[in-house]
């Protein structure tokens, strides 16, 4: 099995390098300053120079892209290969990447953007893909679980991780204070994972 699998590392590092394009034609439209982190108002609360927003972010995200494209290979020839999980983990980066690209230049050119609808909307998706996939997992043995319990954990935190993911979604059409309630949720989601796992391993039955 080929260890790094360059083309598809290649192709999701493009697309993150992608949307400089668009800060490229935008160029002499974007204020010299411009804003990269929101509050839960969405108001701008960061800001950055243009030359880093249209250059510095995608490169950054390239980079952060290629490592992780690396870090799941390696893992897949360690622990097994997952292709459908392996797939959308390495395709969640530059999806991410052009999204909230595309929303900063478009703020930047004060396009009416409900920065905080955007955010929800976007991580509500990929906990719900994310979620969809997890029961998918195979017994991993480097973990040296049971192949039923092991399963048994994944189709749990699959289900859990599709409701956080729906609750996100939800929160678009509430008030901001509920996008604030869905984020410190992910602490007992976390939380209950860790211990559900815990008494699946540890418990007699399959």
């Amino acid at each position: 099995m080929k260890t790094i699998r360059f083309r598809i590392l290649l192709i999701t590092v493009l697309i993150c390098l992608l949307p400089i394009l668009l800060g490229v034609v935008w160029w002499e439209r974007l204020p010299e300053t411009m804003a990269i982190h929101f509050n839960f108002n969405g108001e701008p609360d960061h800001f950055a120079p243009k030359g880093f927003v249209v250059y510095g972010l995608p490169c950054l995200m390239g980079l952060f892209q290629a490592v992780a494209c690396v870090a799941v290979d390696l893992q897949s020839k360690t622990r097994g290969e997952q292709k459908k999980v392996e797939w959308v983990s390495k395709w969640i980066l530059p999806v991410i990447t052009v999204v909230l690209y595309f929303v900063t230049l478009g703020y930047g050119l004060s396009w009416k953007i409900d920065i905080r609808m955007t955010a929800s909307l976007l991580v509500g998706g990929i906990l719900l893909v994310t979620g969809n996939y997890l029961p998918k997992l195979d017994y991993v043995k480097h973990y040296q679980i049971d192949t039923a319990k092991a399963r048994k954990i994944n189709r749990f935190l699959g289900y859990e991780t599709a409701i956080m993911g729906v609750l996100f979604l939800i929160s678009i059409f509430l008030p901001p204070i509920a996008a604030i309630v869905c984020l410190l949720l992910l602490i007992p989601y976390t939380v209950i994972g860790v211990i559900y796992g815990i008494c699946v391993v540890k418990s007699g039955e399959n």
